[in-house]
């Protein structure tokens, strides 16, 4: 779930239907991707104190992704501990040496699931779909896609934003627009990718700002038009 820097390698099928094949990064990948993101925060004029032009202490790096759910795994009981267990690593890789933010009773209890977030996808083809934790006070706000509509015809539900937490986890956020008859005039109003959270500019996969690349107001999640 340390999906700030998922490193893709080839291609997988799964319940999210056909994408790349992640795998989980390693220590230095992990540090060059919260130093990017703590730059791209250093950037933006809402981050930085009136009286200087250095990076407040409360800023913290992260990302915003918008897109369409993909099929909602639940969380048996006897995988509670080892979800546990990937927190502590993926929070000691992102902050090594600090405590992390939650305990386990607090992880247990916000922790409803896992689902995936799709910021591209041909149906048939492929799709791009990043992993998100699912908490237990918005896991019945959302509509999921199904398992077998996202095997084989790559459907997706609600179009939703998700936040990356100080841990360097990834959650869902809340839902924007509806997978019913009122998504496409909603949906208008919104641009799916990844998005510096900071500063709302959409970053690649290095999490550098991309050339003519879009931005999100970082507070509505709604598109900024370019200039």
């Amino acid at each position: 779930m340390a999906v700030l820097a998922i490193v893709a390698a080839g291609c997988s099928v799964t319940a999210d239907g056909i994408g790349p094949a992640h795998h989980a990064p390693d220590d230095k990948k992990v540090a060059q991707v919260r130093e990017q993101l703590q730059e791209n925060a250093a950037t933006s004029t809402a981050t930085k104190p009136a009286t200087g032009d250095t990076v407040s202490a409360g800023v913290q790096p992260g990302i915003l992704v918008i897109g369409t759910t993909g099929p909602l795994r639940t969380i048996e009981d006897k995988s509670r501990d080892g979800f546990y267990a990937a927190y502590l690593k993926v929070a000691g890789q992102w902050h090594p040496g600090e405590p992390p933010a939650m305990d386990a009773a607090t992880f247990q209890a916000r922790l409803a699931g896992w689902a995936s977030i799709q910021t591209f996808g041909i149906p048939g083809i492929g799709n791009v779909r990043l992993r998100m934790l699912v908490p237990a006070n918005i896991v019945h706000e959302a509509q999921f896609a199904s398992a077998a509509g996202s095997l084989l015809f790559g459907t997706t539900g609600d179009l939703v934003v998700a936040r990356s937490d100080n841990d360097g986890l990834l959650w869902l956020e809340r839902v924007l627009c509806r997978d019913d008859s009122s998504y496409h005039v909603c949906a208008k109003r919104y641009e799916p990718g990844v998005f510096d959270e900071n500063t709302g500019q959409e970053l690649g996969r290095d999490r550098k700002p991309k050339a003519n690349g879009g931005a999100v107001d970082v507070v509505t999640y709604m598109r900024i038009s370019r200039p």
